[in-house]
């Protein structure tokens, strides 16, 4: 009874949740080999601030326009793939900015180059970087983001997104791709 009565509070499942994140990220290993080909996506918990992570988790509920990834492992580059529905919100943040591709089916954006590292925060555990900090992507937010990625079974795939802020990285949550 007890186990259940904890369940019901955020305030103690939800960091039991990312300690638990945290743990199959550490125990995973760098993709061998490197993704290749579009890998649906999926946000699986944020992790910022205790009410805005409850109003991202709403959102997203009603509205994730996020897809996936896309991977080039003979170039280690790749791009995010979104739903058309993207576009206004896009527009309204990054007006100059222009989709590597923007149709009825799709939206791809913000290129990213990837390599094999030890990870910013966990530095005991080597990871695919995903790096968006270069040109032509948005200063604004998106070339301070730095994603990495593990394998944690077959073809299935655990990143992280850190954001640096004031010369370090500060995870702001957790995403799954899968094959």
């Amino acid at each position: 009874m007890e186990d259940a009565a904890e369940a019901l509070r955020p305030e103690e499942t939800r960091p039991r949740a990312v300690a638990s994140l945290e743990r199959v990220f550490r125990e995973g290993s760098a993709p061998d080999p490197t993704p290749e080909g579009f890998l649906p996506g999926r946000l699986v918990a944020t992790t910022t601030w205790g009410p805005l992570d409850a109003f991202g988790r709403w959102m997203a509920a009603r509205w994730m326009p996020w897809l996936g990834k896309s991977f080039d492992p003979s170039s280690l580059t790749g791009v995010n793939r979104f739903s058309p529905d993207v576009r206004i919100p896009m527009r309204m943040l990054w007006p100059s900015y222009q989709a590597i591709r923007a149709d009825d089916e799709v939206i791809e954006a913000f290129t990213f180059r990837n390599r094999i590292e030890s990870g910013v925060v966990d530095s005991d555990v080597k990871v695919l970087k995903i790096d968006y900090d270069f040109e032509p992507n948005p200063a604004l937010l998106i070339r301070r983001i730095l994603d990495e990625l593990v394998q944690v079974d077959e073809g299935l795939y655990l990143g992280k997104v850190l954001l640096r802020w004031r010369g370090s990285f500060r995870t702001l949550g957790y995403f799954t791709l899968e094959e």
